[in-house]
């Protein structure tokens, strides 16, 4: 069985030494995909993407082409094996095992061993942890001031759950949830590192608020980690 993945190295991640890391990519769909780091830096331009291969041409102060090489399809093989086990042990996210799983210098797979760890393993639903994963998915194709948008949201809800002294679940998330939650940010909430109390959001930033628990809910329940939520309790208030 051929398996999507592929070891590349882009120019556009050319770090500031000139190099640029050789990653296997790991394309689980058209939208879903992820990148193993092999271990391997070289420039880019000794990177033969036709061949998926280092070029022999690579100054040996980078390491010999032929080692390199040989490293590379060493991994290339154990993500493969990896991922195989995944399918066919019908693992519901096999994108997130092979990135848990994966370590460039793996030696003697095994997968019993292998089994026993994801027994083991279970979805933490801990709504911060969450959280904290979606913002960590989502660093390197965001700009800093929606990192810190994220981050917002994470603090509102950890200051909204100290009011109402009740731990916020994902079972939380329904219209009582969304009234009072809508409440609290408009009537409750306390602006920090202010010298003067100031409570209460603008109606713009609840919108925007509510607009991004939508989001990331909507990404949870895509990515099969929490169940099916009716976000159509969540009406976006009016930014206007």
């Amino acid at each position: 069985m051929s398996l999507p993945i592929k070891p590349v190295c882009k120019r556009s991640n050319t770090r500031k030494d000139g190099t640029s890391i050789v990653f296997f990519q790991y394309c689980y769909s058209q939208t879903k995909r992820t990148l193993l780091d092999s271990g391997i830096a070289i420039p880019p331009q000794y990177w033969n993407v036709k061949r998926s291969r280092i070029n022999d041409t690579l100054p040996k102060n980078y390491g010999s082409a032929e080692v390199l090489n040989e490293k590379l399809q060493k991994g290339l093989r154990t993500a493969q094996d990896i991922l195989g086990y995944a399918i066919k042990k019908k693992i519901e996210d096999p994108l997130t095992f092979v990135k848990k799983k994966f370590k460039p210098d793996l030696e003697n797979l095994d997968f019993d061993e292998l089994a026993k760890e994801n027994i083991k393993e279970k979805v933490n639903l801990d709504l911060y942890y969450q959280i904290d994963d979606y913002i960590e998915s989502k660093r390197r194709r965001v700009s800093p001031k929606m990192v810190n948008i994220y981050r917002n949201l994470k603090d509102t809800l950890k200051e909204f759950e100290k009011l109402r002294k009740k731990p916020i679940t994902f079972d939380s998330f329904d219209f009582n949830f969304y009234e009072d939650f809508v409440d609290y940010m408009t009537f409750d909430h306390v602006h920090r590192r202010r010298k003067k109390i100031i409570k209460g959001f603008k109606v713009s930033s609840i919108g925007k608020t509510i607009k991004q628990l939508r989001v990331f809910l909507r990404n949870r329940m895509r990515r099969k980690i929490i169940p099916i939520i009716n976000l159509e309790d969540f009406k976006i208030v009016d930014e206007g």
